[in-house]
C-alpha cells in the first residue's frame, strides 16, 4: 500500500512535504496496522503540520508521539503515560516495526522525552491547565479534550460519592435493608444468593453503585431486583425509573428480564402492582440522553425527567458518554452500573467500570462484585472446560489453553466438534513461524478452513434452505401462522457467532463475512452477487432512530409477503419483543453480514459456541481482555484459531488502556 493516507485539509501538504512526508506515511502505515483508523491518521498528520506551522523543527519525533497517542486512544486509554520504560516504548517499537522501517525506537522514545519534558511556545504541546491540543499532565501526554472531561467526570462522581456516604446510614440504610428481606422472602425466579441480595442492599443504599460480575453472575437478574427495591421506596412518586444499556440487544434482555421478573410473583403488593402496570423498559444511552445531531437533547439545564438510572453493560460506556449522562442525571436521582470490569471496555476512550471498581479505589464501598456463574454450568464438562479457559485467561495464563495436557483440545477444522475448549494452530502448516511480510496463505487457509466449520455445524446452509420459504407480514408484524417458522429461523442463527480481532486484514470480521456470504451465494446458485440473501445474518452499524434499531443490533434476512402480490428480501430485527421486517434498502447504509463479528461487537451476546479468529501476526490489540471476553460469550464452546505464540502473548498482554480518572476521583474525595 503506497497511497497518501487521507488528508482533507490544507496544513500537511504545506509544511509537511518531501522525505518527512514519505517518512511519515510509512509511520502511519504501521499504526494503520495497529488498527489506527483514517480518523486518527488524519488528526495526527493536521496536528504535526500545525506544529510546524507554529514553528516547531522536530516534526518526526512529535508524529510518532502523536501516533502513539491516537493508537493508545483507539485502544480506549484517554492518556499516553510517558515513562520510557512503560507503553509508550512498546507502542513507538510496535509502528516502527509494523512500518518496515530502519528507525531506532530507543532514540525515538528519548527525543520523544526530550520534547515533551519542555514545550515551547512555538508548539501544539503543553503542560497543565494551557488550552492546546496536546497536554502534559501527571507525566502523561492527553489531547486537551480528555485531560477536561477526566475533570469534569471525577468531579461529579465525587459528589455522588459524598451523597452515598451521608445516605447509606440511618433510614435509608434500614429500608434498604427491609427491602432486600423481601425480596429474598418472596422472589420471582431463582431466589438471590448473598452476593447478589448484597449488591441490591448498596444500589438502595446510595446515590451511586457499581455492580459487578463476570459472564451468568445474575447482574441483569439483580438490576431487576433493584428496581423493584427502588420502587418500593418510593421512588416512582418522583419520576420513572429509567433503564439503559449501550447496545440495543442489551436494552432489550434487560426489558425482558423485568418482565419476567413482574409477570412471576403470583400476589403481587402495591409498589410491584405499579411497577407491572406501566413496567420500564430500557432503551440505549444515546436514545434516553436523545441524541441528535451530534448533540444530547438532555443536559443540564434540560434534565432527564426520572427518579433513578440503572445502566447494563457499563463496562462498554466511555467517558464522553458516562459525562453526558452525569450531566443530565437531577442530583436527587440514584446511579447503578451494571457490567463486567474485566471485559474489554469502551470502544471509545475510559474505563468507567473498571476505575470505579478498583479495590482500593475511591468507590470501593459502593461496588457490590458477583462471582457466582450461572451461564457456564460446571456441573456440565463441556460448560465447565469453558469457564477453566476464562478463568486461566483472566489469571494472565493463557498458556495452560495450548501446553501438551491443557485445558483446550488440539484439532484440525474438519474434527471441530464446538464442544468443550478446541485449539486450531493455524501455523501448524508452517516449518518455522511466519515473520511479518512472509505469505500468510497457508494459514489463511486454515483460518476460513475454521470459518466454515462453525458455519456447517450450527446449520448454516439448513438456516439459508430455512429461508426460502415466504414469511407473511401483515402492518409489519409476522402472520401468527408463520411466527413459529421464523421462531425457529432466529434461534438457529442465534446459537453461535465467529468472532475477530479487527473488521480490516484477512482475518478481520469483513473478509471473513466476505467469504461466508460468497459461499452462501454458490449454496443457493444465485445469479449476480446480491449484498444479502436470505438465511444470512445481519447487524446494525449505526443507530437508527426513527426506526428504532441501534447499533449493535443484529437480525435476519428474509423474504417477505407484505401483502403486495409479491415478496421481497427484508431485514428482520427484534423491536419491543416482536420480529419486524425493514427494508433493506432503507438501512443499506448502516447493514452489514454478521457471520463474524469483531468481539468488540459481540459484547453483551450469550452463545452456545463461538470461534475465534486470531490474526495472524502479534498485534497489540491482542490482549487478555479481549480473549477472555471471547471466551465468555460461550455457554458450551469455544474454537480458537490461530498460532501459539500470538495466543500466549495476548495472553500475557494486558490492554494498553490507561485512565487518571480513578486518581482525581480519589483525590477529589479527599477533598470534600
Amino acid at each position: 500500500m503506497t497511497a497518501a493516507l487521507h488528508p482533507r485539509g490544507t496544513l500537511r501538504a504545506t509544511f509537511v512535504a518531501g522525505a518527512r512526508d514519505d517518512m511519515f506515511r510509512r509511520l502511519g502505515l504501521g499504526a494503520r496496522t495497529c488498527d489506527l483508523g483514517d480518523q486518527g491518521l488524519y488528526l495526527a498528520e493536521e496536528l504535526v503540520a500545525a506544529d510546524r506551522w507554529f514553528g516547531g523543527s522536530d516534526s518526526l519525533t512529535l508524529g510518532v508521539l502523536v501516533l502513539a497517542l491516537m493508537i493508545a486512544q483507539r485502544q480506549g486509554s484517554t492518556r499516553l503515560p510517558l515513562d520510557p520504560r512503560g507503553p509508550l516504548r512498546s507502542l513507538v517499537a510496535d509502528i516502527v516495526r509494523l512500518s518496515g522501517g530502519d528507525l531506532d525506537a530507543g532514540a525515538l522514545v528519548k527525543a520523544i522525552g526530550k520534547l515533551t519534558s519542555a514545550p515551547g511556545f512555538d508548539s501544539v504541546l503543553g503542560r497543565g491547565d494551557a488550552r492546546l491540543p496536546l497536554i502534559v499532565d501527571d507525566d502523561c501526554l492527553y489531547t486537551e479534550r480528555s485531560r477536561w472531561l477526566e475533570q469534569r467526570v471525577a468531579a461529579r462522581l465525587a459528589e455522588r460519592l459524598a451523597d452515598a456516604t451521608a445516605l447509606a446510614t440511618g433510614v435509608a440504610a434500614v429500608a434498604a435493608a427491609t427491602v432486600v428481606a423481601e425480596l429474598r422472602a418472596r422472589p420471582a425466579g431463582r431466589p438471590l444468593s448473598e452476593e447478589q441480595a448484597r449488591a441490591v442492599g448498596i444500589a438502595l443504599a446510595g446515590k451511586l453503585a457499581v455492580v459487578t460480575g463476570g459472564p451468568g453472575t445474575g447482574k441483569t437478574v439483580v438490576a431487576g431486583a433493584i428496581v423493584r427495591g427502588f420502587a418500593r421506596l418510593g421512588l416512582l412518586a418522583r419520576g420513572p425509573i429509567a433503564l439503559a444499556a449501550q447496545t440495543g440487544k442489551a436494552a432489550n434482555r434487560l426489558t425482558q428480564v423485568i418482565a419476567e421478573q413482574l409477570a412471576a410473583i403470583a400476589e403481587p403488593d402495591e409498589p410491584d402492582r405499579a411497577l407491572a402496570a406501566t413496567p420500564p423498559a430500557a432503551q440505549t444511552l444515546h436514545r434516553l440522553l436523545g441524541y441528535q445531531g451530534g448533540r444530547f437533547t438532555h443536559s443540564a439545564q434540560n434534565p432527564l425527567p426520572v427518579s433513578a438510572v440503572i445502566v447494563d453493560e457499563a463496562s462498554m460506556i466511555d467517558l464522553e458518554l458516562v459525562d453526558a449522562l452525569l450531566d443530565a442525571l437531577p442530583p436527587s436521582a440514584p446511579l447503578v452500573l451494571v457490567g463486567d470490569a474485566h471485559q474489554l471496555p469502551a470502544i471509545d476512550v475510559g474505563q468507567i467500570l473498571a476505575d470505579l471498581a478498583e479495590p482500593d479505589g475511591a468507590a470501593a464501598l459502593r461496588v457490590a462484585v458477583l462471582t457466582q456463574s450461572y451461564r457456564m454450568d460446571p456441573r456440565d464438562v463441556h460448560g465447565r472446560a469453558v469457564y477453566d479457559a476464562a478463568a486461566a485467561v483472566h489469571e494472565g495464563a493463557a498458556q495452560r489453553l495450548v501446553e501438551r495436557g491443557g485445558l483446550a483440545t488440539p484439532r484440525t477444522p474438519g474434527t471441530l466438534t464446538f464442544r468443550g475448549v478446541e485449539w486450531v494452530d493455524t501455523q501448524a502448516a508452517h516449518a518455522v513461524p511466519v515473520k511479518p511480510g512472509r505469505s500468510h496463505r497457508a494459514e489463511q487457509e486454515v483460518t476460513l478452513a475454521v470459518a466454515e466449520a462453525l458455519w456447517h455445524h450450527f446449520e448454516g446452509p439448513v438456516a439459508l434452505r430455512s429461508a426460502q420459504h415466504v414469511f407473511r407480514f401483515t402492518g409489519g408484524a409476522i402472520d401468527p401462522a408463520h411466527a413459529p417458522g421464523l421462531e425457529v429461523l432466529w434461534r438457529l442463527l442465534g446459537r453461535a457467532r465467529i468472532l475477530t480481532v479487527t473488521r480490516a486484514l484477512a482475518t478481520g470480521s469483513l473478509a471473513i463475512n466476505e467469504h461466508l456470504h460468497g459461499i452462501a451465494l454458490e449454496a443457493l446458485g444465485t445469479p449476480g452477487r446480491p449484498d444479502f440473501v436470505p438465511g444470512e445474518p445481519v447487524m446494525i452499524t449505526a443507530n437508527d432512530y426513527q426506526r428504532g434499531l441501534f447499533n449493535g443490533d443484529q437480525g435476519i434476512i428474509v423474504r417477505a409477503d407484505e401483502g403486495l402480490g409479491r415478496h421481497h428480501f427484508r431485514a428482520v430485527f427484534r423491536c419491543g419483543g416482536e420480529l419486524r421486517p425493514f427494508a433493506i434498502e432503507a438501512l443499506r447504509d448502516r447493514l452489514e453480514l454478521a457471520w463474524a463479528l469483531t468481539v468488540h461487537k459481540s459484547q453483551g451476546s450469550e452463545l452456545d459456541a463461538i470461534a475465534l479468529l486470531l490474526p495472524h501476526e502479534e498485534l497489540p490489540l491482542v490482549t487478555r481482555e479481549l480473549i477472555y471476553t471471547a471466551i465468555t460469550r460461550a455457554r458450551t464452546g469455544v474454537a480458537i484459531a490461530g498460532g501459539k505464540q500470538v495466543l500466549v502473548a495476548g495472553g500475557r498482554r494486558t490492554a494498553q488502556r490507561h485512565s487518571g480518572l480513578a486518581t482525581r476521583l480519589l483525590r477529589a474525595t479527599l477533598r470534600r
